[in-house]
């Protein structure tokens, strides 16, 4: 595994602390281990977990992805460790194998579709969204005003450098943050600079619907539930995007009033 992951990451901390004290996860084991072009899963006996595999600029000298080949021989909690590291690829294997062990979590979840919700929760205000969804021009139709952060190197035009976040994110009523937030680890910034008063929503297969993310000030965990494992490893192995992955559930986790 490479061994140059960033130390200090509360945030990520407590996702990896929640999603390995879940029930069963002690005793879980790992069944599969799917690094898609898209999308990675990871199987195991307690659940099923899937994350964006992340776009990485790779050097043939450097190993995005430790010990390739025996991933499946290593438990969902040995893997979920993994979401701490700074190579795109492998932080998606620890955040599919984070959401396979928070898996249970959905029997608190409701069915939902953050698109929706999106519509409703941004009318007629300032919409902030961190990372692209298929829907963001739908978005800008219906809110008074978006911004759209985004990395360099994926910027679209009419995008807004993550470093104006800084700046603009404590000023927006709705922020849609993608699930992807979490393993490329700008969760950790985010978090810090939304307004207590906004209505926050994490959104995407990648989401872990971890209550301490709740906790942290996100409204609403609009996540995947993988009902169908066999077919969404197969699928995954041959490259389907979000929409081509069958067999899964949206569900959205609240946080709790009071």
């Amino acid at each position: 595994m490479p061994d140059d992951s960033p130390t200090a990451l509360p945030v990520i901390d407590r996702i990896i602390a929640e999603a390995t004290a879940s029930p069963g996860a002690a005793e879980a084991t790992t069944i599969d281990v799917r690094v898609g072009p898209y999308w990675t899963v990871v199987q195991s006996s307690v659940g099923t977990g899937l994350a964006a595999t992340l776009a990485h600029a790779h050097e043939h000298s450097v190993a995005p992805v430790g010990q390739p080949g025996s991933l499946h021989r290593l438990s969902p909690i040995v893997l979920a460790e993994r979401l701490r590291s700074a190579s795109a690829p492998e932080s998606a294997v620890g955040l599919a194998a984070v959401n396979a062990l928070l898996a249970g979590a959905a029997e608190e979840a409701v069915d939902g579709n953050a698109r929706e919700l999106l519509y409703e929760r941004a009318e007629g205000r300032l919409l902030a969204v961190i990372g692209h969804f298929p829907f963001t021009d739908r978005l800008r139709a219906v809110c008074r005003e978006l911004w759209v952060f985004e990395r360099a190197g994926r910027m679209q035009p009419g995008d807004l450098e993550e470093s104006s976040m800084d700046e603009l994110l404590p000023h927006a009523e709705v922020v849609a943050v993608t699930g992807s937030a979490v393993s490329n680890h700008s969760v950790e910034t985010i978090v810090g600079r939304m307004r207590r008063d906004a209505f926050s929503v994490m959104l995407g297969p990648s989401t872990p619907l971890a209550r301490c993310l709740l906790e942290l000030g996100f409204d609403v965990l609009c996540g995947t539930v993988v009902e169908d494992p066999e077919a969404v490893v197969r699928s995954v192995s041959q490259g389907a995007v979000t929409d081509q992955i069958p067999g899964v559930r949206r569900v959205c986790l609240w946080r709790l009033p009071g």
